[in-house]
């Protein structure tokens, strides 16, 4: 009974373990190829080396009583282990696959205080050997309700930053490992005081209240303990996955600018070529030879076509609308501009080419997605409406949308190196104390921006 009751614990932990890395990352995470078959074998060995802690401790067991931390490299390697499983299994870097293995470790230390320290050791020891059904159905019982209030108040927060973590830094790295070790450090210096310095005064019955008290205190402190760690891993890796999401949106700036200045360059020559041209087809134009005269018809033609430079007031919004509309007219999409403003001075030009870039090649990208022509439509809107400046972008787009936080999500599969797009669009209107609104309406997609002016 004593070594099915030390594997059934063995199984508790392990199999609550991976139960928590599955609630946490199956729908926050993207799954690597064969996913199913990582799982299925990663989970077998976890399990395997969760087992072989029972021989262990049998070996360990005449010098752990004056050498305790002589355990201590096995639940070294078992989170090595952990670590590794959610990196094979699911497509995320070192530091992510670190945080979820933290975050799980604290939430198991919570249940396994609650079922092993308070209920078995401090209140009915006995009860695992008297009623073993019993006790496996009360483990379940619990690890299913606290798992499941876990997932309500951290999944919501996963899902939102999914695929957008902190950066694969080394002193991230560092950092996280040494919160974990002060952490494990903490709690087994706490466990080998509630299992080997204050289990013996249990014998005594005159001092049973005395154990009891003592282990609800530690028992408080082990929980305590873990909710903190658990605080402190969230707020530090939202700062860093907000720093390094500010950093990519800082450079996406930064490439927007290098190319307004590009395609400024790009179409103020093509002016002055079209311009030339022009004249020199009017010299032409006087020769009576019908062929000469038909050559000079198409070679109009196409000088119309890149002499069709967009005209607004604005140089950034002239730029953009004119590199955007030669691009859509090789590609068959019909792009419609309606701009009929004067605030767009009050926005820094490298912010209307950024939010006005970013929005636009979202749309191109959708509409070359659609397959029939004559959705090939992208219509953009700036308008007055009051002291409000009122932008709205319309295209067709294929397939179905997918919401998280109010934007879509990239259907690229490098979800962590795009999709940053629309946050850039965001911020921007957010900068100029506006507000932005994505929706769908049937297969059209709708981006709407207010600020106010």
């Amino acid at each position: 009974m004593q070594l099915f009751l030390a594997l059934l614990d063995q199984f508790r932990f392990m199999a609550g373990t991976l139960g928590m890395l599955w609630v946490l990352c199956h729908k926050t995470l993207p799954h690597r190829e064969r996913f199913r078959l990582r799982i299925s074998v990663g989970s077998a060995v976890c399990l395997l080396l969760a087992f072989c802690y029972v021989p262990l401790q049998a070996l360990l067991r005449p010098y752990l009583t004056a050498y305790p931390i002589l355990i201590g490299p096995y639940w070294l390697f078992m989170n090595a282990v952990l670590v590794a499983y959610v990196f094979i299994c699911y497509d995320t870097g070192l530091n992510t696959a670190l945080y979820y293995m933290m975050i799980t470790s604290f939430t198991e230390n919570i249940v396994t205080v609650l079922i092993r320290n308070l209920f078995v050791y401090t209140f009915f020891p006995d009860f695992p050997e008297q009623h073993p059904g019993l006790y496996l159905f009360m483990m379940l019982a619990v690890y299913a309700a606290f798992y499941a209030a876990v997932y309500s108040v951290l999944e919501p927060h996963f899902r939102r930053v999914r695929g957008r973590w902190s950066s694969e830094d080394r002193f991230s790295t560092w950092m996280y490992l040494f919160l974990y070790a002060a952490y494990i450090l903490i709690m087994s210096a706490t466990k080998h005081l509630m299992e080997n310095v204050i289990q013996p005064i249990a014998l005594h019955e005159s001092l049973l209240a005395i154990y009891r008290y003592l282990q609800l205190f530690l028992s408080a402190v082990l929980i305590l303990l873990s909710v903190v760690m658990t605080a402190v891993m969230w707020y530090i890796h939202q700062r860093m996955a907000l720093k390094t999401e500010n950093e990519i949106i800082s450079r996406l700036a930064k490439e927007r600018q290098a190319q307004y200045e590009f395609s400024k360059e790009n179409i103020d020559m093509i002016n002055q070529k079209s311009h030339d041209l022009k004249h020199q087809l009017q010299a032409l134009a006087q020769v009576s030879d019908e062929e000469r005269k038909r050559q000079i018809q198409e070679t109009s033609r196409a000088i119309d076509f890149y002499d069709a430079i967009v005209k607004t007031g604005n140089e950034a919004l002239d730029t953009l609308l004119t590199e955007k509309s030669v691009y859509c007219k090789n590609r068959g999409i019909r792009l419609s501009c309606m701009v009929n403003t004067e605030n767009l001075k009050k926005i820094a030009l490298v912010d209307l080419y950024t939010l006005l870039g970013n929005a636009l090649d979202n749309a191109i990208e959708s509409v070359e997605r659609v397959e029939n022509p004559e959705q090939k439509i992208i219509s953009l809107s700036i308008l007055d409406k009051g002291n409000i400046l009122y932008i709205q972008l319309e295209n067709y787009f294929d397939g179905s949308i997918q919401m998280q936080d109010g934007l879509p999500q990239t259907r690229k599969p490098d979800k962590a190196n795009h999709g940053y797009g629309l946050k850039s669009i965001r911020s921007i209107v957010r900068k100029y104390s506006g507000q932005m609104d994505i929706h769908a309406d049937g297969n059209i997609f709708y981006l709407e921006a207010v600020i106010p002016t």
